[in-house]
């Protein structure tokens, strides 16, 4: 074997030009040059020359001028003499003022080409050593550049020079080195940085024009990805030995810092760079996660020069849940500084920001609970076909259909989170809610699965808390839709899950009230007041779109929800053995099962009036409760909040008797009441009581509430603890206030005798309370006959007081003058100064005028020596009441949905969602086609039918005979909306046999196969106004169906005919002046009345049935709705046939209508 060449024994050799066997010389890439003590010091620019010149054969003694001119550099940036930083700053301008030389074309100018000369060797030779040293110490220059506005021109220059092809070359070499070789990387990236950032990034779009050599996506995604733990590594070698990834993430946060839009666009378009930036988040040191969230958020999302479509494409549902994934990081030791935020609260501030606004990419503009965008009459149609779908929907789990959802990459992210583990994802979840609800069913639908039985964990708290501040989110407005309501409500099942979640069911919430723990019982009720809470929020908004887009679909969708969440919702029984449990009987426990059964009174009274729950009983425990001076203040109040919930109770409970004794009490409740907010101090813990109290004796017109204060004040006032109280005066009043309740026409009637006494001019009497008269008839009993030390005194004295007091809040002077001289001639010698004195101003009643004054703020200055009256003060809440309803009758769907909306359903959902109401009433369009259709489906839903079932053979008698009626019209009538609805009513009446119009309804279909229409309003007038119902109860219930019907019918002037054929208008006249109208039933009244002028019946309500003259002896009766009676009157007239109104008056009906409007 020969040997072997040169060449061929070290093959490197014919790259380095240097001989294998050759001795060691200065140039050696392994020889080590001095220790860093024996570098030399830099003490002027001819130093600098002299050493920084490259020589290829004296490489070391390059690397020893590098070590000195780093250590130059360094005394500058990090200088502990800054008195010496002006001298060095001036051998550094004076040396590189000598580096300026000719480029090869002699045209431009370049700088340091010594340095750069050395850098090319070092490329070429695969010098790493020296490769890595220039490069660092060049991006050390340049940080020391940065720093003084003097070496800006210095700076511009070398990034010029850097930047020239023959030179930028030189980057591919050493950012694209072995991921090993970080010592060469690192030192190239550092130059970019500092080059990108140089005087405000003046060179950035020029550094970003060389990306061939500067910005390689697939060198920089490669080195982004190039990633290390920080286990195990202090915070300072973590500062102090950056990896490669986090100094290429730093180069590319600088280009996202200084470049333009359009640069930024390109650079975020390359998916693979950002997505490893991106993948790798959670094992960064925490100040580069700072850099990262930080840059991303205040130069990308938020620059709105950025398109909304670049940034979506940034946070895809991968992107967002490694930086979720930032919820867990555990930062090392010593790693955040003091006032630095930690990773964690960074990420979510992050994702707060991006995922709750539509500008940032992430959210699509939502529309609130409707899953469909867009103009508001595709959207209609889409919601609608999402109704229709949505009445087989059901959050039992033998459902599998939902609504669906616009955003879907947040519903996915949303399913990754665990906002019952951990706080700030409970607050990142709510606040997408809060941006977006159509998320909220989604996402409880997907998690259906999971188990809430209540178990006392931190997973099943935190799932509670998750729960309760769901359900507390406010109802959107217009339920989310951009341009008012819709046509159509949304889903319900959006609805629903936004207002009881599908994981709280019946059978859960049971279990947690009869559990042993406090917490999990507390839990149970704190979550059930939030979503009835929830549920009267939602209703009353569905309550308002029906009156701005009259549509049977937002009353429909109304009794949908309310019906779904009564089977949601624990039964009534459930709450009150709860209530009963020693458990629940102490402080905030007892408050809040007390707040819960007020609101299934109130929200849900069906429900609550189920149950034969006797409210009287825990009332007057409340009662007594309330009147024991309790240990604090705390206690106190609760006591008061929870008597303000029995009150409430008591007022929708029909079995109540607020005027009779109980045995545990000395009074009845109602006295009772009155006594304890008169001998309370805190007059402002009992403001809500009063406000109850103020609404029960409305209902009983005991007492006028038109002045201000009214007569409750006075009352109350006039038994203030510092006016003194006996049983006497109490027991007085309770027996007065118990005969009034039982007979007020009597008193109705002396108050008619008292007025007949006073002259023709004062026949017009202000307000009064009429249980005056009732005090009147028993006081001789009391003080009207000689006994030994005149027991009644006390009661003399108060009476004095009382009529005083009403004198001062302005009730009428001479109607209580002739009651002071009734009381005077009824009682005994030894009352009668007391009682002749009423009116005058006494010591005595001073007491008794500053408590009234203490409880209301009314100013009685100067009125209290007066002989007159002060003029009764407007209340200040007519300003702020709302619009009078003009009761505008509803238009026709134009869509006509009705007439296909019941076969998309199974029939017992098309009768409960009213889909087969609504095909009824298409026989009532003004379209001919129209009605023959409905004509058609009907005939076909009659097919259908299964006459052997029970439940639908009523319905099969009824649909036949409206076939059979119609068929009697002419083709070009259409059926009256008289018959239309009451049709559509009878037909949920049938579907439930327990409803209380469900025996006069089934009588009525058996009397003849076809319908008188016309008499519709006349025979049920009969059958519920003047007849007994069906129920003991029932009565009202009957009558507030029939004043629905009647509103609901009343449409177009064909209906107003048959109303004025039928005297409807008489009797409804008649009955609200009857005693045994209730309030609830005067409303609706003044109602239909209201939608009677609307549909063009103006001139038959003045002319036939007197309305004019009827509103103004309401008004003068003292009405408490003279508020609308007058708007009513004013409408009326307004609308009428004038010329045939003014002949039918001789002119007159005109000065009536602007006196009672102008009272």
């Amino acid at each position: 074997m020969g040997k072997r060449s040169v060449f061929e024994a070290n093959p490197k050799a014919a790259h380095t030009g240097h001989h294998a066997k050759r001795q060691r010389t200065d140039g050696s890439h392994d020889r080590e040059f001095e220790a860093e003590g024996t570098i030399a010091e830099v003490t002027s620019a001819q130093q600098l020359q002299r050493t920084l010149v490259f020589d290829q054969g004296n490489v070391a003694s390059l690397r020893q001028a590098l070590q000195s001119f780093k250590k130059f550099l360094d005394s500058i940036l990090y200088s502990t003499d800054q008195d010496d930083v002006p001298r060095k700053r001036a051998i550094l301008r004076e040396f590189l003022e000598t580096q300026k030389a000719q480029g090869k074309d002699a045209k431009d100018t370049i700088i340091l080409p010594q340095l750069m000369q050395a850098w090319d060797y070092a490329a070429e030779t695969n010098f790493d050593m020296l490769l890595a040293q220039v490069t660092a110490q060049l991006a050390l220059l340049f940080k020391v550049l940065s720093t003084h506005a003097d070496f800006e021109q210095y700076g511009a220059l070398l990034c010029k020079t850097l930047l020239q092809p023959s030179v930028a070359r030189r980057f591919v070499r050493n950012v694209s080195a072995p991921i090993s070789k970080e010592n060469v990387i690192l030192p190239a990236v550092r130059l970019l940085i500092e080059m990108t950032k140089f005087n405000e990034g003046a060179f950035a779009r020029t550094v970003y024009a060389r990306k061939d050599f500067t910005f390689d996506p697939k060198i920089l995604t490669r080195n982004i990805g190039a990633w290390k733990s920080v286990e195990g590594k202090t915070a300072e070698e973590i500062q102090r030995k950056p990896s490669v990834r986090t100094v290429s993430v730093r180069y590319l946060l600088a280009h996202l810092r200084y470049q333009d839009e359009r640069t930024k666009v390109e650079i975020l378009g390359n998916k693979d760079i950002i997505r490893a930036v991106l993948d790798h988040v959670t094992v960064d040191p925490p100040h580069l996660i700072s850099e990262i969230l930080d840059t991303f958020q205040n130069h990308v999302f938020l620059d709105k020069a950025i398109p909304r479509a670049v940034k979506s494409r940034i946070l895809n549902g991968r992107a967002l849940t490694h930086i979720a994934g930032l919820y867990r990081y555990e930062p090392p030791e010593g790693s955040i500084e003091e006032g630095q935020k930690a990773p964690d609260v960074l990420a979510h501030q992050f994702l707060r920001l991006v995922c709750t606004s539509p500008a940032y990419g992430v959210m699509l503009p939502t529309q609130g609970y409707y899953s469909q965008a867009g103009d508001d009459d595709d959207g209609d149609v889409q919601i609608d076909d999402l109704l229709d779908d949505d009445g087989a929907f059901s959050l039992d789990p033998s459902f599998g259909s939902h609504a669906p959802v616009r955003n879907i990459i947040l519903s996915e992210f949303l399913q990754s989170l665990r906002p019952y583990a951990h706080t700030l994802h409970q607050q990142l979840v709510v606040g997408i809610f809060n941006a977006c609800p159509e998320l909220i069913g989604d996402y409880f639908y997907k998690k259906k699965d999971f188990n809430y039985e209540p178990k006392l964990t931190a997973t099943w708290i935190g799932f509670s808390a998750f729960l309760y501040q769901t359900i507390e989110m406010p109802v959107p407005l217009y339920f989310g839709a951009w341009q008012g309501y819709r046509e159509s409500p949304p889903p319900v099942s959006t609805l629903l899950q936004s207002v009881l979640p599908q994981p709280v069911t019946q059978q859960v919430l049971v279990k947690c009230l009869n559990s042993n723990s406090d917490l999990i019982q507390l839990f149970a009720v704190r979550v059930l007041i939030v979503a009835f809470q929830k549920l009267r929020r939602v209703t009353k908004e569905l309550d308002n779109a029906r009156v701005s887009r009259p549509s049977k679909s937002w009353s429909n969708t109304s009794a949908r929800i309310v019906s779904e969440f009564g089977q949601r919702c624990p039964p009534m029984k459930a709450i009150v053995t709860a209530f009963r449990q020693p458990a629940f009987q102490k402080g905030l426990k007892r408050e809040a099962i007390t707040r819960l059964l007020r609101l299934y009174y109130e929200v849900m009274p069906q429900i609550a009036l189920e149950e034969k729950f006797d409210v009287s009983v825990p009332l007057c425990n409340a009662l007594i409760q309330a009147e024991k001076r309790q240990e604090s203040t705390e206690e106190q109040a609760f006591c008061v909040m929870e008597l303000e919930h029995w009150i409430q109770m008591a007022r929708h409970s029909p079995a109540m008797r607020w005027w009779q004794k109980n045995k545990t009490l000395s009074q009845s409740p109602f006295v009772t009441l009155v006594k304890l907010i008169a001998s309370s101090p805190e007059s402002e813990l009992y403001a809500g009581i009063k406000t109850l109290l103020v609404d029960i004796v409305r209902d009983q017109e005991m007492f006028q509430i038109q002045t201000v204060p009214d007569a409750l004040d006075a009352l109350i006032a006039s038994l203030s603890a510092s006016c003194g109280q006996s049983a006497m005066i109490l027991d007085f009043l309770d027996d007065c206030c118990a005969r009034f309740s039982k007979g007020p026409i009597k008193y109705f009637d002396d108050l008619d005798t008292l007025r007949a006494k006073l002259p023709e001019t004062d026949s017009d009497i202000g307000p009064f309370s009429p249980l005056v008269l009732t005090l009147v008839e028993q006081w001789p009993f009391k003080g009207g006959k000689s006994e030994k030390g005149n027991p009644a005194e006390p009661l003399a004295q108060w009476l004095s007081k009382l009529l005083y007091l009403l004198k001062l809040i302005g009730e009428d002077e001479h109607i209580l003058g002739l009651v002071r001289d009734a009381l005077v001639e009824s009682a005994d010698k030894a009352y009668t100064d007391v009682l002749q004195d009423s009116f005058l101003w006494k010591m005595g009643k001073e007491k008794a005028k500053e408590a009234l004054k203490l409880a209301t703020g009314a100013d009685f200055s100067g009125s209290e020596r007066s002989s007159t009256s002060p003029t009764p003060i407007e209340r200040p809440v007519e300003k702020t009441l709302p619009a009078i309803d003009l009761e505008l009758p509803p238009e026709e769907d134009e869509k006509h949905a009705g007439l296909n909306r019941w076969r998309k359903q199974e029939l017992e959902e098309s009768i409960e969602d009213g889909h087969v109401g609504e095909l009824l009433l298409c026989l009532c369009s003004k379209h001919t086609e129209i009605r023959i259709q409905a004509v058609i489906n009907i005939r076909q839903l009659v097919a259908m039918l299964d006459r052997d079932k029970s439940d639908q053979q009523q319905l099969y008698v009824m649909l036949n005979e409206i076939l059979e009626t119609v068929g009697t019209l002419p083709d070009s009538k259409p059926f009256p909306y008289i018959g239309g609805v009451f049709a559509a009513q009878c037909v949920k009446i049938l579907a439930d046999p327990i409803h209380f119009m469900y025996p006069k309804i089934s009588k009525f279909l058996t009397n003849r196969p076809d319908w008188q229409v016309r008499n519709l309003p006349r025979r049920f007038s009969h059958l519920i106004i003047t007849s007994e119902p069906d129920e003991d109860d029932g009565y009202h219930k009957e009558v507030g169906w029939f004043l629905d019907y009647l509103l609901d019918s009343l449409r177009t002037p064909e209906d107003m005919e048959i109303f004025r054929t039928n005297n409807v208008f008489e009797r409804l006249l008649s009955f609200y002046a009857s005693k045994s109208c209730a309030i609830v039933e005067k409303e609706k009244i003044v109602r239909v009345l209201q939608r009677a002028a609307s549909v063009g019946g103006s001139t038959t309500l003045i002319t036939r049935c007197g309305l004019v003259c009827w509103i103004r002896m309401m008004l003068d009766n003292n009405d408490h709705r003279h508020r609308e009676l007058r708007h009513l009157a004013s409408r009326v007239y307004e609308l009428c046939d004038r010329d045939k109104v003014d002949g039918w008056s001789n002119g007159t009906i005109g000065g009536i209508v602007a006196g009672i409007v102008g009272v």
